[in-house]
């Protein structure tokens, strides 16, 4: 089971950039309610997630947040969720620009880097702690059974990985240059965003003033003078 699940959540790890790249789905002929349709089965995607992630969540079903079966349990939702969404997403319609093949190209190598960006310093090991496979240490959570990620890219911004993602969606936009893609984009880079000042809030009120201390010493959350 051990090697099911760590292929499992692999699979889907890798499937977001794999998405984004990829492009979604899009018909200029297709029906404008598939916008709408596409915006349910993203909410119908997303609400586990923000249910998923609370304290109260956490201590009424495990009796406790931190623990490993906690995490494994979400990466599974989210692994399943997310290729149903995938799978189920309606070809959208809407506008397309034409972009010069130089500029496409120049994209693709940006999404390169924002690939690079998220995985920076990350080895298989790593990798297993962040999605909680049986027999490794578990390295994300918001209490302190885990590490405080605090120097390299955490250094600089408070949250690089989804500043990553959003860098990829950006690039994948002028790489398939249509409203479909900017949408979905939109949504993805959207959460993350909505989501940051919520997960800070359970950092701090898990981590206290470590937390606080590393806010002051790194004050910028996605980008250096921006926010």
């Amino acid at each position: 089971m051990t090697v099911v699940y760590r292929v499992f959540g692999y699979f889907g790890l890798f499937s977001i950039f794999a998405a984004i790249l990829n492009g979604f789905r899009y018909d200029p002929a297709a029906p404008w309610a598939n916008h709408l349709f596409n915006l349910m089965l993203y909410t119908a995607f997303i609400a586990p997630h923000l249910v998923m992630t609370s304290d109260g969540f956490k201590r009424a079903v495990y009796g406790k947040a931190g623990t490993l079966i906690e995490r494994q349990v979400y990466i599974a939702v989210t692994v399943a969720t997310w290729l149903a969404l995938l799978w189920f997403h309606r070809s959208a319609p809407g506008g397309a620009l034409a972009v010069a093949e130089p500029l496409r190209f120049a994209a693709m190598v940006g999404f390169l880097v924002a690939l690079i960006a998220f995985f920076e310093g990350a080895t298989f090991t790593m990798l297993d702690g962040l999605l909680g496979v049986p027999g490794g240490a578990m390295t994300h959570s918001h209490g302190e059974e885990t590490p405080l990620f605090t120097e390299g890219q955490y250094a600089k911004v408070r949250h690089p990985q989804y500043r990553a993602v959003i860098l990829a969606g950006l690039c994948s936009v002028v790489m398939h240059p249509n409203l479909a893609q900017l949408l979905w984009c939109l949504l993805l880079g959207g959460t993350f965003i909505a989501f940051i000042p919520m997960e800070e809030g359970r950092l701090s009120a898990a981590r206290g003033e470590a937390y606080a201390a590393y806010m002051q010493r790194t004050p910028w959350r996605l980008l250096r003078g921006v926010w």
